[in-house]
């Protein structure tokens, strides 16, 4: 803290007089210690622009010795505390680095390269030869339903009447009332949906939502004054072979990470078979 306190009291200045000093005219002096490290100006004037404002030099200045002080002293502690195996990093550095730049040469080859247009054809055809991996692991559905919190029960059975009628004049009927009531459908018929969806909307035993899932039609679920109308329109149960339409975002995926492992493959038998022709790489007698 004396430290710190010896740089706010007179560094702080120091570095706004310094902000209108020419590069040539200021020195490279010590700002901070910690125990056997020391920051120099030098590596403070890289974060703090010369042309800022005083106060903002002195702000920034502030921020940056204060930080500088807290990471060199936990810095200090690990070194400390730890074994020699634990801070010989040289050689992890080292590999992170080259790791890297590799990886950076990768990506930027497959960025240019990777032809990234799947055809249906090509997804139908991994889904075909990949069936066994693409059983449902739960009961899926397609299916819309509706809340209806009635406590007249010949009200709840005309509206039964009309839902499972099934005639289209019936059912325009009966959308009118749910909109004039400000009942609204959840309708997922347009995309499979896991059937524990439907579990948690509809209070029904596992028993009795297997049995609904796994036919298609319409159903009255009651519980007191509450009404539930569900249609089932599709269901697949589980582990029966997904439907293509849900997973056919996961084959694109998968085809594409083929082709970029090929792609970077090619690539590092190409330049590798490159450098041995020009004689840039060569294994010694021994």
């Amino acid at each position: 803290s004396g430290t710190f306190g010896t740089f706010r009291s007179t560094g702080l200045a120091a570095l706004c007089c310094m902000a209108c000093s020419t590069q040539d005219e200021t020195t490279d002096r010590p700002l901070a210690r910690a125990f056997d490290q020391v920051l120099h100006w030098s590596e403070l004037r890289q974060v703090v622009p010369l042309d800022a404002a005083p106060t903002d030099s002195a702000a920034l200045a502030q921020q940056f010795v204060e930080n500088w002080l807290r990471q060199q002293v936990i810095l200090h502690m690990a070194e400390s505390n730890l074994s020699t195996e634990g801070i010989d990093l040289e050689d992890q550095l080292e590999d992170y680095r080259r790791s890297l730049v590799i990886f950076n040469y990768e990506q930027a080859l497959v960025d240019q390269k990777l032809d990234t247009a799947v055809s249906e054809q090509e997804i139908s055809a991994y889904y075909a030869d990949h069936r066994a991996n693409f059983e449902l692991k739960d009961n899926i559905i397609r299916a819309r339903w509706f809340k209806v919190n009635e406590p007249d029960k010949r009200t709840v059975r005309k509206m039964e009447e009309r839902f499972l009628g099934g005639k289209s004049e019936q059912l325009h009927e009966l959308e009118l009332w749910l909109a004039q009531l400000g009942v609204s459908i959840v309708d997922r018929s347009g995309s499979w949906i896991p059937g524990s969806e439907l579990r948690a909307e509809v209070p029904i035993s596992d028993t009795e939502a297997n049995e609904l899932m796994g036919r298609n039609g319409k159903r009255v679920v009651r519980n007191g004054s509450t009404a539930w109308f569900v249609e089932i329109i599709e269901h697949r149960s589980q582990n029966e072979l997904s439907p293509l339409d849900l997973v056919r975002q996961d084959i694109r995926s998968i085809l594409l990470n083929q082709r970029k492992l090929q792609l970077i493959s090619g690539m590092r038998d190409k330049v590798y078979e490159q450098a041995r022709e020009n004689k840039d790489v060569e294994v010694y007698a021994q």
